[in-house]
């Protein structure tokens, strides 16, 4: 996340981000479980493998609930994280004035990733993931992009099995 506020470099491990035009900090974050079937797709260049997509779909009962980590940050900077996930400009993105009922969408865009899903508001404050009404294929993500997902689940208080229970799941790719 902090890429996507303050910016980096082409050589940063993230890659190269713009930043956002308030790269302030975000104010909270916290551990969220995700009520909907994310998994890893397509195949990134910068990654070497796939990423993480999120579908606007209701998981079943029979599937696990991925964990995510929810970041508190402005409705400027949400919608500047938006551009830069889809490498289009940020007044391109469309956020409404307030979000979706828990569990809907809507689409700020046209791109990859091109909806924002409401999630269970956080401590009153509303919340939303990004989505994709078009996710690939999936896809097996790169060692460089799993290590990184797995440093954030660590930096939130997983256990490594933990961790490799969560990310084993979010790999769909057919066997």
């Amino acid at each position: 996340m902090l890429a996507y506020l303050r910016g980096a470099d082409q050589d940063a491990l993230w890659g190269f981000h713009r930043g956002a035009a308030d790269p302030a900090p975000p104010s909270a974050d916290q551990m969220v479980t995700v009520p909907h079937p994310v998994r890893f797709g397509g195949h990134s260049q910068r990654w070497g493998g796939g990423v993480a997509w999120c579908p606007h779909q209701s998981l079943e009962p029979q599937e696990f609930a991925p964990l995510g980590r929810a970041w508190r940050i402005t409705r400027g900077q949400l919608a500047d994280v938006v551009a830069q996930e889809n490498q289009q400009e940020t007044n391109m993105v469309h956020l409404p004035d307030t979000f979706p009922s828990v569990g809907q969408a809507v689409t700020t865009l046209e791109g990859w990733i091109d909806l924002l899903i409401s999630l269970e508001d956080l401590d009153g404050v509303p919340a939303v993931t990004l989505g994709s009404t078009n996710p690939p294929d999936p896809g097996s993500p790169g060692p460089t992009y799993r290590a990184v997902l797995a440093t954030g689940m660590s930096e939130m208080g997983c256990t490594p099995a933990e961790i490799n229970q969560h990310l084993n799941a979010l790999d769909r790719t057919p066997r």
